[in-house]
């Protein structure tokens, strides 16, 4: 998990694109991206929220348990948290980029080749520190599926449905009777009405779980 961390995800997915035609790979990639998103990530909100409405618990193994048994079994509990591991290493590669790029800029020495002491040292140890920060954070934070409903209203809703679409009427400019341009804007309402419940939900949430605050707590 560390390891993938420090590697540059976004160095391999533009890399990816620079054959030609590039317009048709990324295309392709978001769809499937898109696909993917739809059947995982909607699907498992959509029928947990039928299932168990607003009682249910934002990690979604919780809602599997009485008291403290499991009602589900134990190889498909291991099962999920293998593929959470691994998507919270490929998120978090992709996400650190920013951070990383600051610390490289503040440590690294232009001077020196990439991977000499005076550079791999300062990015291990600075990595690793911003790492282990923000690891302490989440722990210290009880109500940590509220924390993410923020950054989702706030970050990954914007970024992922609505920016694009935009960018792409703006950069584009297809025809106001084109059906692109009427779906694009269909999608950027939509997902913008959504973030903006979503960001009130999770801030009323964390209102009323704050009323039972306690660092480190064990929920």
């Amino acid at each position: 998990m560390g390891l993938l961390r420090f590697e540059g995800f976004l160095n391999f997915n533009l890399q990816a694109t620079l054959a030609p035609p590039v317009k048709g790979k990324m295309f392709k990639g978001l769809c499937v991206c898109y696909a993917v998103v739809i059947v995982t990530f909607f699907s498992v909100a959509i029928s947990g929220y039928w299932a168990f409405g607003n009682q249910a618990d934002g990690l979604i193994l919780s809602n599997f348990l009485d008291d403290g048994k499991a009602l589900i079994p134990k190889w498909f509990i291991l099962m999920t948290n293998i593929f959470t591991i691994l998507q919270l290493s490929a998120v978090a590669g992709v996400y650190l980029q920013p951070t990383n790029e600051v610390l490289e800029r503040t440590f690294a020495d232009p001077t020196s080749g990439e991977f000499s002491a005076r550079n791999v040292i300062p990015r291990l140890v600075s990595r690793s520190l911003s790492v282990v920060t923000a690891t302490l954070i989440a722990a210290m934070l009880p109500f940590f599926g509220d924390i993410n409903a923020v950054i989702g209203a706030f970050g990954f809703l914007p970024l992922d449905f609505v920016l694009p679409v935009v960018f792409f009427n703006l950069t584009f400019k297809p025809s106001k009777r084109s059906p692109i341009f009427w779906l694009n804007a269909a999608i950027a309402t939509v997902f913008s009405t959504l973030g903006v419940i979503a960001a009130v939900a999770a801030v009323r949430q964390i209102s009323l779980d704050a009323k039972t605050y306690r660092l480190f707590a064990n929920i």
